[in-house]
């Protein structure tokens, strides 16, 4: 066995020895060394600059002025409605004020407002003076053309009479126990009003006086007077075959009624007996 074992040993070192020599003579491997990529740091990306916005077209600028054309000629026609909204109020405060002054003064009045034609005649009053007659007021308006502007020329006319008198020529249709009337008249025609004139100038109880005749505008109001007695007229044309809107306004103040003084006593007389 002696003999194997050497021969065992032999080997195993011969093994041994190969190997040592193989780690020895084998050639090395080379090492690659590592390279770090440089770090690259990427700056922000700058905001994009907005482009300037595109000005209004020619077409956009036409309709942004007839726009504002027709803006300001809405205003326009607001601020007329406007105006006229405040005349017409003052103007109704005024007539509610001439309408409500027989309540706060002590007058005579007569109001009418009636439609007429150029040349016709309207008449109001009736009420019953302090002496027992009645006041009547007639007045006619005649349209004329001045400066080619329509203008009503009107001719009034205060009639007194008596009763009997009135009755005779039907102006007792028109007679009133009330001091303070509205819408108390009639509409005659010319020849109606020459009729009823031509009968009562020769009745000695009729006064008959002519008032200054006035001009005025269409729509517009004047007032005639005569001592303490005034003729308010307001002609407004309608446009109906010359027709006109007329307000008329009889007034005069309140005059108490005469006293009569008391009799004599008759010197004469036989003393009351005791």
């Amino acid at each position: 066995m002696k003999p194997f074992n050497y021969l065992l040993a032999a080997l195993l070192g011969a093994g041994l020895a190969s190997l040592l020599t193989w780690r020895i003579l084998a050639p090395k491997p080379v090492e690659t060394p590592v390279v770090e990529a440089p770090v690259v740091r990427l700056a922000p990306a700058p905001a994009p600059v907005p482009e300037p916005p595109a000005g209004p077209t020619p077409a956009e600028i036409a309709q942004l002025r007839a726009d504002n054309a027709a803006l300001a000629a809405q205003l326009a026609e607001a601020n007329a409605r406007l105006i006229e909204r405040d005349a017409t109020l003052v103007q109704t405060k005024e007539q509610l004020a001439e309408l409500r002054r027989p309540m706060d003064a002590d007058i005579m009045s007569s109001a009418l407002r009636a439609e007429l034609k150029s040349g016709e005649v309207i008449v109001t009053g009736g009420y019953r003076l302090p002496d027992g007659r009645r006041l009547y007021a007639f007045a006619q308006p005649v349209v004329t053309q001045v400066d080619g502007e329509d203008r009503v020329t009107i001719q009034g006319r205060l009639l007194s009479l008596t009763e009997e008198s009135g009755k005779t020529v039907g102006l007792d249709n028109l007679s009133t126990n009330a001091a303070n009337t509205l819408q108390h008249g009639e509409v005659w025609v010319a020849d109606e009003q020459q009729d009823v004139l031509g009968k009562l100038s020769a009745d000695p109880t009729a006064d008959l006086l002519t008032m200054p005749g006035v001009t005025v505008k269409t729509g517009g109001s004047t007032t005639i007077e005569i001592g303490d007695i005034k003729l308010r007229v307001t002609p407004t044309l309608s446009g109906n075959q010359g027709a006109m809107n007329m307000e008329l306004r009889l007034e005069q103040p309140q005059v108490p009624a005469p006293v009569t003084p008391p009799a004599a006593a008759d010197p004469t007389a036989a003393p009351p007996a005791p």
